[in-house]
């Protein structure tokens, strides 16, 4: 009976699980097959090359909890200190920002678990930081706050035409969003007070 309701519960059969689940909670489709490198969308899911995918009818309610306890419904760890990209839309009105990220973890405010390297362009989209921007433009701006805004989040990744080398890196952050990609309220410089129509995009993810 366990069997058949994991296996109806997840609505596939596919092969043994031989490795973390850290490596296959990227989501994706055939019409949006975005991967990160070394990685193959199989099942809807990204796949680290060279590996199986799990078998969720072998597994017992425990081991299948385990392998989908992440601080996302969609997204990948950056870096080794327990920092997620979260893909996803949000808006003020629906699923804030910070309601991308789950299981206790938070918005990040700054980029101290993150090297430069692990914070590129490496991952597709945008993932902004609750670290609002204050400048006049990209080659002026520094760290911002609540009441001091200037249309611009710090994050990582890179969007063409939207993102840009900040002037001024902003508690270990040194890229930049704007407004624009993001529909800001401009009164507030809270990042859950922001809307993404980007599902490619998201917010990045820190541990409690």
């Amino acid at each position: 009976m366990r069997l058949a309701v994991l296996s109806a519960f997840f609505g596939l059969s596919i092969a043994c699980f031989t490795e973390p689940s850290a490596d296959r909670v990227w989501r994706c489709s055939v019409d949006q097959p975005l991967c990160p490198e070394g990685q193959t969308c199989i099942n809807d899911w990204c796949t680290k090359d060279g590996t199986a995918t799990p078998d969720f009818a072998t597994a017992d309610a425990a081991e299948v909890s385990d392998m989908f306890r992440s601080p996302c419904t969609d997204g990948k760890p950056l870096g080794t200190q327990g920092v997620w990209a979260c893909r996803g839309k949000f808006s003020p009105t629906t699923v804030k920002a910070s309601g991308l990220c789950l299981s206790g973890y938070k918005l990040c405010t700054d980029g101290f678990k993150l090297t430069a390297a692990e914070c590129s362009a490496s991952t597709p989209g945008f993932f902004y930081a609750d670290a609002p921007a204050a400048g006049s433009g990209y080659a002026t701006a520094q760290c911002g706050s609540q009441k001091v805004f200037s249309s611009m989040f710090y994050g990582c990744g890179l969007v063409t035409g939207s993102t840009k080398t900040a002037g001024m890196p902003c508690r270990g952050l040194t890229t930049i969003g704007f407004c624009g990609a993001l529909i800001c309220d401009l009164s507030d410089g809270r990042l859950d007070a922001q809307q993404s129509n980007d599902a490619l995009s998201g917010v990045l993810c820190c541990p409690p």
